[in-house]
C-alpha cells in the first residue's frame, strides 16, 4: 500500500472522528442544559418531591459498563484483524445494549406504578427524571442501530474476506471501512456509558 493511500485513510478517519467529537460536544451541551434546568427547578422548591430511583437503573448502569468492555474487545480484535472475535464482541454489545434499554423501560414502569408520570403536576421531579433518562436511551437506541449495521458488516467480511493490499480505496476496502465504523462506534458508545454513569450519580444524589 503506497504512502498516498495511507495518508488518505488517515485523513478520512480523522475527519470522521472530528465530526463525532462535534456531535459529542453538542450532546454534552444538551444534557448539561437538562441537568441545569433540573437543579434550577429543584431550587424553586414548591411541589418538588424526591423519590427513590428504582433498582433497575442500577442494573442498567452495570449493563452499559459491561457493554463498553465488550465493544472495546471487539474494536481491539478488529484492529488485530480477528474477524470472529470482532463479530462476537459486536453481537455481545448489541445484546447488552438492548438489555440496557429494557431495564430502563422496566425502571420507567416502576415509576409509573409509583404514581410518577410525565406531568409537572403535582411533582416536577418525575418529568425531569423521565425526560433526561429517555433522551439518553434514545441516543443509545440510535447507537444500537449502527452497531447492528457494523455487526452484519463484520459477518459479511468474515464470510467473504477482502484483501486490503488489493482494495486500497478506503470506501471500497470493506475491512478498512469496518475499522472506521468500530472506531467511531467505540468512541460514541463509551461516551454514552460515561454520560449515563454521570447522569445516574447526578440524579441519585439530587433526588435524595
Amino acid at each position: 500500500m503506497n504512502t498516498g493511500t495511507l495518508k488518505y485513510k488517515s485523513n478520512t478517519q480523522g475527519a470522521h472522528r472530528f465530526t463525532m467529537y462535534l456531535f459529542i460536544i453538542t450532546t454534552s451541551m444538551t444534557f448539561a442544559g437538562f441537568t441545569s434546568a433540573f437543579i434550577v427547578q429543584k431550587g424553586k422548591g414548591g411541589a418538588w418531591t424526591s423519590f427513590n430511583i428504582p433498582i433497575e437503573f442500577l442494573f442498567s448502569t452495570i449493563t452499559i459498563i459491561l457493554s463498553s468492555i465488550c465493544l472495546h474487545y471487539a474494536h481491539k480484535a478488529n484492529l488485530a484483524g480477528n474477524k470472529p472475535k470482532t463479530t462476537y464482541g459486536l453481537l455481545a454489545t448489541v445484546v447488552l445494549g438492548i438489555v440496557f434499554c429494557m431495564l430502563q423501560f422496566l425502571g420507567w414502569n416502576e415509576l409509573n406504578n409509583a404514581g410518577i408520570y410525565l406531568s409537572f403536576n403535582p411533582n416536577p421531579a418525575g418529568p425531569y427524571f423521565l425526560v433526561i433518562t429517555f433522551m439518553h436511551a434514545l441516543h443509545v437506541i440510535v447507537a444500537i442501530i449502527f452497531l447492528l449495521i457494523a455487526f452484519f458488516h463484520a459477518v459479511v467480511i468474515y464470510k467473504n474476506p477482502t484483501d486490503s493490499t488489493i482494495l486500497e480505496d478506503i470506501e471500497s476496502n470493506e475491512s478498512g471501512l469496518l475499522k472506521i465504523r468500530t472506531d467511531l462506534l467505540s468512541l460514541f458508545w463509551h461516551y454514552m456509558g460515561i454520560l449515563w454513569i454521570y447522569l445516574y450519580i447526578f440524579l441519585t444524589f439530587n433526588l435524595k
